[in-house]
């Protein structure tokens, strides 16, 4: 982790460390859908929800820097406790009135809300899932994905106003909920788990604020006949008896096509035979990995 927190991410997600992978990701998209803006009315409360889950699970959901926050935890509970005359309390703390001090303890920590409510204001960053094919994830490509989020009010053209009347549309918002769709462009070789960072694609701003960006966090589909491991494509293939004892050539189905593979003599069951530069992507396409072939025998 770049920088200390005093959040107890696990608090903020309902959960112990013992929780699985599985169970962490069913409960962030539980609380998600729960304090989304997009379906909270512009609740600032709730983007602050949505920001701070978004951030448990980012932590929680990766074992790399889950072990880290894991251990920062440790250390920071077997730490002695500082004098309370000193005064840079542990990073994250702060000082009110009657010496209370608001720690980890409080999952959700709001923001003061703008004095000026004419000041432009940057719209919300949106994060969600998006479920990609094996082929695109390996090869790269473009799918469709759509999702819901703030855009600009057509009815008063984002103003908030209709002469000198309140919008009907956005009741004086400026903004609306609206689903939109976007062609999301995959890098070939991608990981899974690879949080993609797309601009200006979030929620729209007010009065003329900027808008928000969208973060899709990629998982990847599994495939009926391909199985990738770090840059190879494993598939398992059947083949007859009389080919496996005598050899010979043999068409098999690929990633984005087929190729002709050599089966040797007295081809045994569960032997592999690697096809060079037909695998996953690596290094962001600009080479591949292997396909690799299982070979299973039919029985007489």
């Amino acid at each position: 982790m770049a920088q200390p927190t005093t959040r107890n991410y696990y608090k903020i997600l309902g959960i112990t460390q013992k929780t699985n992978k599985a169970d962490i990701k069913k409960k962030y998209r539980e609380l998600a859908k729960k304090y989304h803006p997009d379906t909270n009315s512009g609740s600032k409360t709730a983007e602050d929800k949505f920001k701070i889950i978004s951030e448990a699970y980012d932590v929680l959901s990766n074992a790399k820097k889950r072990k880290a926050y894991d251990r920062e935890r440790s250390y920071r509970k077997k730490s002695p406790p500082r004098p309370r005359s000193q005064s840079d309390y542990t990073s994250g703390y702060e000082r009110e009135p009657g010496g209370n001090r608001q720690g980890y303890e409080e999952p959700f920590a709001q923001e003061p809300e703008p004095v000026d409510p004419d000041m432009p204001t940057s719209g919300f960053d949106l994060q969600f899932m998006i479920d990609v094919p094996l082929p695109i994830v390996a090869l790269g490509g473009t799918i469709p994905y759509t999702y819901e989020k703030y855009v600009q009010c057509e009815e008063c053209e984002g103003t908030g106003t209709c002469g000198s009347d309140e919008c009907p549309q956005c009741q004086g918002k400026q903004l609306v909920v609206r689903s939109v769709t976007l062609d999301v462009k995959i890098p070939p070789g991608v990981a899974d788990q690879y949080t993609l960072s797309i601009l200006k694609e979030g929620g729209a701003g007010r009065n003329g604020g900027p808008p928000g960006a969208l973060y899709l966090k990629i998982c990847t589909q599994p495939h009926p006949r391909f199985k990738r491991v770090k840059n190879d494509i494993i598939r398992e293939v059947t083949i007859s008896s009389k080919l496996a004892e005598e050899g010979g050539p043999l068409e098999v189905e690929t990633l984005d096509g087929t190729t002709t593979i050599q089966v040797e003599e007295a081809t045994l069951v569960g032997e592999e035979l690697r096809v060079p530069g037909e695998g996953s992507a690596i290094s962001w396409g600009k080479k591949r990995g292997n396909l690799i072939i299982k070979f299973n025998i039919e029985d007489d």
